[in-house]
């Protein structure tokens, strides 16, 4: 103990004594440091963290699939159902999905995210009420309405009240009875923070709906607790045979939901941003590596200056393993210090990075740097340290003692320049591996901003409202007529118009339909996003009408039965015909009497994801047609500021129902750019750290290029002195810069080819072995590489030949 805290005083000393040196090496470490940890605290609340929940790695998602195509699907009632009851694998099998209410009877009307569930959700979390109690499993039946709020919902809009319990409240014109109140930090699902209360599937039972009946209504999610000792292997096996039992039991609704998939809760909440995340840490793990062979470079520079005094301590008796020891402890003393740099760089980057994240990565806005998080950023720094200090350390032990001395420390150091030039080259290598995703990744996200997405989304304000099925069943469609009349002649106002789904929102319904023209089995129908619209619709949103009529007033019920399909359905489904005229039957209709169809137009496609990679066929009925069927989405295109509208529209729905509270008001670009957040976030970070990386490539490059014209200072003037032009000298050095460059990219190049298939996930509208990208980044990185060797060629070919000559 006493020889190691000699060793660091003496590093202590050295830090003191080369305090520029320090200063570089500390920063460079910080810039690593500080990276790594601001994305280990990502790391660590989405990837690491285990879920909220009791036991949270029995948990699992159960999904139906279809195995031709490999798709997931929703599950339809009476399949979960028969899940439920014939898996032999989970001890609770939860179906959940979402639904909102409006509360009223409080000061002001509100707009309620809802989950609809199964009645033992909370004993497959394992979570117990903060006050009250849970569903039991009569509160499934049909009639029952009981609810359980969110500590949020609870403390906003009844202040708290322990006297809420067996209170009865207004949801949407029903009533329902509060039977207990969620913990504050309790969330479901997990990536749905915003919900406020939980009822049980009883409401979704109702005596003039068939959605607990319809086993071609899918719609449902379901989640599970695995029982002690089925892995998820087996329950994925178990579920496999439930589907395709059921499969042969009902054909004609379940021939595309042949089989099943069981994965673990966690990696089906996390879906594709897990691989984000990892090709992310991955990047910032290949900066700090780029920045130890910085610092090891500095390092090897620094021994070839000390091989004199290392001499000296070696022949008055200081051990091989004495000498290493000193230079680690002196290397561990420079990460301590660059580690402390980087964990308050992580302090301050953090926040930032977690609000360009937004809400794109699920759980990442519990991250945070704390003890964990810290305790990474030393481990990494302190691995650091030995990473690039091991190598110099060793390499200063092997030291030529007599040759040394006797050449007053001008000795061959040789093996530090190959040392140095392979440092350099796994850098470029390295940098060349970084820079390739992050130019992929760029590429994808200036193809996905600039793509055609079917509509016009400048100055048009979107918002919604819900009209209750307790006060609005038979008067929906009067309604509307009369709110989109007012809403219309508003002063600013240029047209508006409603849909049951909104495009930039993720939002679809796929439902089958049947051409008689083409009649094929019931379990082999073909299927398409259905969407219900007002009239004007595709006047709002600036969508073109290609062939026939859009909707009209006269559109209603009662009247010929009419759809509108897009550009997409026409052709996959009626390629080299006209459609117009055409009969179809959708499976989805008012009164569950789906009628027969007929086209009356054809619309361009629009896109409704930013990532959608192709246009998907779909088709629109008229919303008065089928008034019994959604509340719309408001889509209102202005002449003025959209967003200078809100109040005035808020107004309008006030005027007409006080208890219609409008939510979600948000122009179309807003909409689009929420969309864009994880590509976003994505190509900020890998581009920050590509972006670091060439630096830190670059800045070694010239530091080792700059070390080589010192050291070959007197060779210059010799080649001077007999006659070398300076040009000559000039190319000489370009060219051992070029080679460095050339074996770096060409390792980076490889490497790059190899693993760009991990990128396709992420990629839209670019190859993962675009060669045009390929091309730009080895320009990019042999350019640069180039200018930070020219000034050290340039300084090699200026130097005086008798000058260079008195060099010892």
């Amino acid at each position: 103990m006493g020889n190691l805290l000699k060793d660091l005083r003496q590093a202590i000393r050295q830090m003191r004594k080369s305090a520029g040196f320090t200063a570089v090496v500390v920063i460079t470490l910080a810039l690593g440091i500080g990276a790594n940890t601001t994305v280990f605290s990502v790391v660590d609340a989405v990837l690491l963290r285990p879920l909220p929940y009791m036991q949270p790695e029995r948990l699992v998602e159960a999904e139906s699939w279809y195995s031709k195509n490999t798709s997931e699907s929703n599950l339809s009632y009476p399949d979960f159902l028969d899940w439920r009851a014939q898996n032999k694998s989970f001890e609770h099998l939860v179906s959940y999905h979402d639904n909102s209410y409006t509360l009223t009877g409080v000061a002001r009307a509100v707009h309620v995210q809802a989950e609809i569930t199964s009645w033992d959700l909370l004993p497959m979390l394992g979570i117990n009420p903060e006050i009250g109690r849970g569903f039991r499993q009569d509160e499934e039946k049909r009639g029952t309405r009981v609810v359980l709020l969110s500590h949020e919902l609870w403390m906003s809009q009844f202040a708290g009240d322990k006297n809420v319990l067996g209170r009865t409240i207004q949801l949407s014109g029903e009533t329902f009875t509060v039977i207990g109140v969620m913990p504050a930090n309790f969330r479901f699902p997990i990536t749905a923070p915003k919900t406020g209360m939980w009822t049980t599937l009883a409401v979704d039972d109702t005596p003039t709906g068939d959605g607990m009946t319809n086993r071609g209504m899918h719609w449902l999610n379901a989640m599970g607790r695995l029982k002690p000792g089925v892995t998820v292997a087996q329950a994925d096996q178990d579920m496999k045979a439930v589907a395709a039992r059921l499969t042969k039991q009902y054909p004609h609704t379940n021939t595309k939901h042949d089989t099943a998939k069981v994965q673990s809760e966690l990696d089906y909440v996390l879906g594709d941003t897990k691989i984000l995340i990892e090709v992310i840490l991955c990047a910032v793990a290949l900066v700090l590596l780029i920045a130890c062979g910085n610092i090891a470079n500095l390092l090897l520079a620094r021994v070839r200056d000390r091989r004199r005094e290392i001499a000296m301590r070696t022949a008055l008796g200081a051990s091989r393993t004495r000498i290493v020891r000193q230079l680690l402890v002196e290397s561990i003393a420079l990460s301590v210090a660059g580690g402390v740099a980087g964990c308050v760089l992580a302090f301050l980057c953090t926040p930032a990075v977690l609000r360009l994240i937004g809400d794109s990565v699920p759980r990442a806005a519990d991250a945070g740097v704390n003890i964990e998080v810290l305790a990474f950023g030393f481990a990494a720094a302190l691995v650091s340290g030995l990473v690039f200090g091991l190598v110099p350390a060793v390499t200063a032990s092997k030291t030529d003692l007599v040759s040394t001395l006797k050449a007053g420390g001008a000795s061959d150091m040789s093996g530090h320049d190959r040392m140095r030039s392979l440092v350099i080259v796994c850098q470029v290598a390295l940098g060349i591996v970084l820079t390739a995703g992050a130019g992929l990744l760029i590429s994808s996200f200036m193809k996905m901003m600039h793509k055609d997405v079917g509509f016009n989304p400048d100055h048009v304000l979107t918002y919604r409202f819900e009209t209750p099925d307790a006060r609005y069943g038979k008067t929906r469609a009067e309604f509307y007529r009369n709110y989109f009349e007012k809403l219309r002649a508003l002063p600013g106002v240029k047209s508006a118009a409603g849909s049951m789904i909104l495009p930039m929102t993720d939002d679809n319904a796929d439902v089958s339909f049947e051409n008689p023209e083409h009649p094929l089995p019931p379990g082999q129908l073909p299927s398409a996003d259905i969407s219900l619209i007002s009239p004007d619709y595709f006047k709002a949103m600036e969508t073109p009408v290609l062939q026939g009529r859009d909707f009209n007033d006269g559109d209603v019920k009662g009247s010929v039965p009419v759809m509108i399909i897009n550009q997409a359905f026409a052709e996959k489904y009626f390629h080299g015909e006209n459609p117009i005229g055409k009969k179809l039957k959708p499976g989805a209709g008012d009164d569950g009497l789906p009628p027969m169809r007929e086209v009356v137009g054809v619309v361009g496609n629009m896109v409704h994801s930013m990532a959608q990679r192709h246009d998907r066929p779909g088709y629109f009925l008229p919303s008065a047609q089928m008034p019994g069927w959604c509340c719309l989405v408001t889509v209102v295109r202005t002449s003025v500021d959209p967003a200078s509208l809100e109040p005035t529209v808020r107004h309008l729905v006030a005027s007409m129902d006080s208890d219609l509270p409008v939510t979600d008001v948000r122009t179309m670009p807003e909409l689009m750019s929420l969309q864009m957040s994880q590509p976003r976030f994505a190509v900020v970070l890998l581009g920050t750290f590509a972006g670091l990386a060439l630096l830190l490539t670059v800045v070694g490059l010239y530091g080792v290029m700059m070390y080589s014209v010192s050291r070959r200072t007197r060779e210059i003037g010799v080649r001077l002195a007999l006659g070398a032009q300076r040009a000559m000298v000039l190319r000489m050095i370009l060219r051992d810069a070029g080679l460095l460059l050339g074996s770096g990219i060409a390792i980076g190049l490889a490497a790059s080819l190899a693993f760009a298939s991990v990128m396709k996930t992420m990629l839209y509208g670019t190859q993962e072995r675009d060669p045009l990208v390929m091309a730009a980044v080895c320009a990019l990185v042999a350019v640069t590489g180039l200018l930070a060797a020219y000034l050290p060629a340039t300084r090699a070919s200026a130097i005086e030949p008798m000058q260079a000559l008195r060099t010892e």
